[in-house]
This record gives C-alpha cells, sequence and structure tokens, in this order.
C-alpha cells in the first residue's frame, strides 16, 4: 500500500469514529437536565396514559404522578400512527435493559427495544412538552384579566 492510500484510510476511520462519538441533536432539544441513559423501570401496572413526542420519544405517566421519558432504540415511524402501545417484558417492569420492548399497536404490532427510561421532575415534564409543541408555555402562569361588569356593586345592609 503506498503512503496516500494509507493516509485516505487513516483519515476515513478517523472521520467515522469522530462521527459514531458526536451528539444526535436530539438530545440537546430535550434539555441538559434530563439523563439521556436513565436505567429507570416502571411497573407496567400503573402505566395509564403516554403522550408520543416524536419518532424515538413519548412520555409515559406511570403511579403516584411519576412521569417517565422513554427514548427507543431506533426511530419508529409507526409511534405516530399507532393506536395504542403494549409492553412486551419478561416480568411486570419495564425497563431499558433484558431486551424489554414497546408494542406499537396499529395495523401490524411493531415491537421496538428500549435505549433509557428517565424518571422526570414536573418541572422537566413541562419543558419538554413546551419544546415539542405539546403545550403552550406560559398558559398556565399568564391569568386572564377579569373584565368589570356594571352594575355589580356590594351594598351593605345596615
Amino acid at each position: 500500500m503506498n503512503s496516500f492510500t494509507k493516509q485516505l484510510l487513516i483519515s476515513l476511520t478517523s472521520c467515522s469514529l469522530l462521527i459514531s462519538c458526536t451528539s444526535t441533536g436530539e438530545q440537546n432539544q430535550l434539555g441538559d437536565d434530563v439523563d439521556y441513559s436513565g436505567s429507570d423501570c416502571i411497573s407496567i401496572r400503573t402505566i395509564r396514559d403516554y403522550t408520543e413526542l416524536d419518532k424515538s420519544n413519548l412520555l409515559i405517566d406511570g403511579g403516584g404522578r411519576r412521569t417517565y421519558l422513554v427514548t427507543l432504540l431506533h426511530p419508529s415511524i409507526e409511534l405516530r400512527s399507532s393506536f395504542g402501545i403494549g409492553f412486551s417484558s419478561r416480568d411486570q417492569w419495564l425497563c431499558p435493559y433484558g431486551g424489554d420492548e414497546i408494542v406499537l399497536q396499529g395495523a401490524g404490532n411493531t415491537h421496538v427495544r428500549i435505549r433509557s427510561i428517565s424518571r422526570l421532575s414536573p418541572q422537566q415534564v413541562d419543558d419538554i412538552l413546551v419544546r415539542y409543541g405539546k403545550k403552550e408555555p406560559g398558559l398556565e402562569h399568564d391569568p386572564v384579566p377579569a373584565e368589570e361588569v356594571e352594575g355589580a356593586e356590594v351594598e351593605e345592609l345596615g
């Protein structure tokens, strides 16, 4: 092998290693305070609802007002069009290890493995919902001014 070929091979290998180490930018979208490698587990019996955020992320509401960010191992376009979700687990806990999967129910059931599960604080949930356009920012904090009604006066009885 000549020196040009060796340099080209080293450059290509270095670039591919650098690309594989960089973040996808998707995690930055969720905020710096979220644990993206979360290894929390959710009791399947306590799951009440879910909110699809994009092709790779969803929020799952568990018992005790707990909300979890679940990140899928691979993006799945079926997440947005599914009628509901189910779970495939070896026990009663949904975890990001042990082969547990989210089952997307639709025309055909699609099984998607879980990359991470992170429990979120109420503030983190609000921030994520705003970032993904699922909630308008500041709606709960901006009270609507009361309109004055003429003729609604208080009369003291004496």
